[in-house]
């Protein structure tokens, strides 16, 4: 009896195990047909730089690991070009459009014609005014909001410092820009001992936020704070401080995508404190998204699928090389 018993046991096992095969090779089967034949278009403002390299990357992973076609239209920071691609883009019907925009209204019309032609819309960290089918990148809102705080307890009531601040935006119509400067002066409204002293945006040229700065220490040698909105172009910002002996006495502010770039300039003074999303780990989020979007997944109306960036902050005083992330050589 007892071997009968085992012996069906051993039976229902094996059907089991061959019924949970059969189950996964059937699902593997469905996930690879949602990607047969789909096609991808990265339009990024422009390549070549960490940021944009990054995120490639990890889309570009997902296209070889998942069979998917994945191309790259740079812009090369021409804004007239970048519009005139992505309507050529919509022409040739991929299955997602990744949009890296430069302001929030530049691409509204063409994110909006893409979605209604069936074409969706990933949108990776700078938003149009224009919803899309997805976003991935960091909340510019609490980014801008945390950093003014921060700016408030070292330059503000009983710090013993002058409460002025200069703002370094990129473009002053890009996303990250708008919400950052947003947050922060309703942080510094609060606080009127904070005085924002100049607001201009660089281009996102380090050479030109190096210039900026250099003007605003000449006539506000008491400065306390450079909040820059870029970590590149703030390089800049952060060498004009040390050219001006200031270093010990202005905090130098930046956020970004935390390469090994930055971190080498926290470590060597130029950059003070950082406010890293990543853009390592943006790439993967940005490939698992493609991914999802092909399968079907669907925002609710008027929403779009989010995945908001994790946040580190490097601070020069505590930096750790592991903090930031290296862009491998190309093969």
């Amino acid at each position: 009896m007892l071997k009968k018993y085992l012996k069906r046991m051993a039976s229902l096992s094996v059907a089991t195990a061959l019924i949970a095969a059969a189950l996964t090779t059937h699902q593997t089967a469905e996930a690879a047909s949602a990607y047969e034949g789909k096609k991808v278009i990265f339009i990024p403002i422009a390549m070549g730089i960490t940021l944009t390299e990054g995120w490639s990357r990890g889309m570009e992973e997902q296209a070889n690991l998942n069979g998917f076609g994945y191309e790259v239209r740079d812009a090369a920071f021409n804004m007239k070009t970048m519009s005139e691609i992505f309507s050529k883009a919509i022409n040739d019907k991929p299955d997602i459009i990744v949009a890296h925009n430069p302001t929030v209204q530049l691409l509204a019309r063409q994110i909006r014609q893409a979605e209604s032609q069936g074409i969706k819309v990933l949108q990776i960290n700078l938003q149009s005014n224009q919803k899309s089918t997805a976003f991935v990148g960091a909340n510019w809102t609490r980014i801008g909001h945390d950093i003014a705080e921060d700016i408030v307890t070292a330059c503000g009531k009983d710090s013993g410092k002058s409460g002025k601040v200069a703002i370094i935006p990129g473009q002053l119509t890009a996303a990250d820009s708008v919400l950052m400067n947003e947050a922060a002066m309703a942080v510094f409204a609060e606080h009127p001992e904070i005085e924002v002293v100049s607001n201009q945006a660089s281009n996102w040229e380090p050479e030109k936020a190096r210039q900026i700065t250099a003007t605003v220490l000449q006539q506000n040698p008491d400065l306390c704070a450079v909040f820059g909105h870029w970590g590149i172009h703030t390089i800049g910002a952060g060498n004009a401080v040390k050219d001006a002996g200031k270093a010990d006495s202005v905090l130098v502010y930046a956020t970004g995508g935390g390469n090994r770039v930055i971190c080498d300039n926290i470590e060597a003074g130029v950059i003070d404190r950082y406010w890293s999303y990543n853009a390592d780990g943006q790439g993967r989020d940005a490939g698992t998204m493609l991914r999802l979007m092909m399968q079907g997944a669907k925002p609710a109306e008027g929403e779009m699928l989010e995945v908001e960036s994790p946040l580190i902050v490097i601070k020069k005083e505590s930096y750790k090389p592991q903090q930031c992330w290296d862009l491998p050589a190309k093969s």
